[in-house]
């Protein structure tokens, strides 16, 4: 997991390894031989939020998707680890006219694995954020929506990305991780491995 210097960080430590997970973590702090050499020891690559904009974040996080895209590895961003993830894919981003803090309702797409366990098309996902996509990367499709936040949820090619944040929403957010984990194959149900 590469820990981009957000507060809910360690949450979204926490709700990996409670679905099942090994995690290492890896942040600003490593040099970008060792961040790539810990992501050569992985199954996964999950990128959390961030606090402040640091560019450090910005290299190290692009060099680690990167990395993962090269071998075909599975990725899930939450919050700025989508945003980067869309960016890096070929994406852009741009400013809200207010920023996002707190709870909000958020339609979804129940056919797409991540959601398919929520017992309605509409959840409330926690936020904050002050940039949204302006347009998804190549590849990327929307599953989630927002009126207050443009795109929620994306989809790709062994990618998933959440502009919330499910280690912050209770048990919605539990559903929607152990979803996308499944559909990416590196989440077995009840989080065992064959």
């Amino acid at each position: 997991m590469f820990d981009a210097g957000g507060c809910s960080a360690p949450r979204l430590y926490e709700l990996l390894l409670a679905l099942g997970n090994e995690v290492r973590v890896v942040d600003a702090s490593f040099r970008t031989d060792d961040a790539l050499e810990a992501l050569g020891e992985a199954d996964a690559l999950a990128l959390s939020g961030r606090r402040r904009a640091r560019s450090s974040s910005d290299v190290l996080g692009t060099a680690l998707i990167r990395g993962a895209r090269e071998s075909g590895m599975p990725i899930v961003g939450v919050c700025y680890g989508a945003q980067l993830l869309n960016n890096s894919m070929g994406g852009t981003l741009e400013m809200m006219d207010r920023r996002l803090t707190g709870l909000n309702e958020v339609r979804v797409d129940r056919v797409d694995p991540a959601f398919s366990g929520l017992p309605s098309d509409r959840a409330r996902f926690y936020e904050a954020r002050a940039r949204r996509i302006r347009r998804l990367a190549p590849g990327l499709r929307d599953v989630a929506w927002s009126d207050a936040g443009g795109v929620e949820a994306y989809v790709g090619d062994r990618v998933y990305g959440f502009l919330f944040h499910p280690e912050l929403s209770g048990g919605a957010g539990v559903i929607v991780m152990r979803g996308a984990l499944e559909a990416l194959g590196i989440l077995h149900p009840r989080g065992r491995r064959p």
